[in-house]
């Protein structure tokens, strides 16, 4: 028996219409997780960022998840629920879903891809019911958050790390695989895989999706204005 081929699917503009970080800071916030000088913080580095091409994005989110080390991971996925439910399950694209239960249908292996935070991605898998997905987030040992990053950061050449690696263990080459993005940042792994899709892109990856001949998906309507 043949193993399945694989779908990747970034979330950010992705799957949903915002940036899932958001929210989820918001309600870290709300219930004095994480301080809001920890956010300035990397606020800041993501600025500098922008300017500065090679600075260190796994800074960023190490900053924004030093104050939840020592929290139980229940606890932190019954935050990452609420606010999925509340901010982000509104704004998923009815035609992703769509794509994603077609997929599951023709025998693909579907995944998340992702570098938004593990406490809502994991909660979007779930309401998605696939078993795969793969974020940020910090280490976690006997259900309590540590300090350290868990590597690798799922960002640009991270996601391919990520995705060889999963794809190697379903027994899978990326040249069998489709990746779904919006953003330019994944174009290390949109080149790889065989059968790349790009999603409501941003300007520098709608030229590069031309150039290159890929197919250009276009999700608008959403699950909170579909219910209107």
């Amino acid at each position: 028996m043949s193993a399945k081929p694989i779908a990747f699917f970034d979330v950010d503009k992705t799957l949903c219409d915002c940036y899932t970080g958001f929210p989820t800071t918001i309600e870290l916030m709300r219930r004095k997780i994480v301080k809001k000088r920890r956010i300035l913080q990397a606020i800041f580095y993501n600025a500098i960022g922008r300017i500065y091409v090679n600075a260190d994005v796994r800074r960023m989110y190490e900053i924004a998840i030093a104050d939840m080390a020592g929290t139980h991971i229940d606890y932190i996925l019954q935050i990452g629920k609420e606010a999925f439910e509340k901010s982000v399950k509104p704004k998923m694209y009815v035609e992703g879903i769509e794509e994603i239960e077609r997929l599951k249908g023709e025998g693909f292996t579907v995944a998340l891809l992702s570098s938004a935070p593990y406490m809502l991605v994991k909660n979007m898998e779930k309401f998605l019911k696939i078993e795969h997905s793969f974020s940020n987030g910090p280490e976690i040992v006997d259900g309590i958050l540590q300090k350290k990053f868990r590597e690798p950061l799922c960002y640009k050449e991270g996601k391919v790390q990520v995705a060889r690696q999963f794809a190697q263990s379903q027994g899978v080459p990326l040249q069998d695989c489709r990746f779904y993005s919006d953003s330019v940042s994944d174009l290390p792994l949109l080149s790889l895989v065989g059968h790349p899709r790009v999603v409501n892109p941003d300007a520098k990856l709608q030229r590069e999706a031309e150039r290159r001949n890929w197919p250009i998906l276009r999700f608008q309507r959403t699950l909170g204005r579909a219910a209107l």
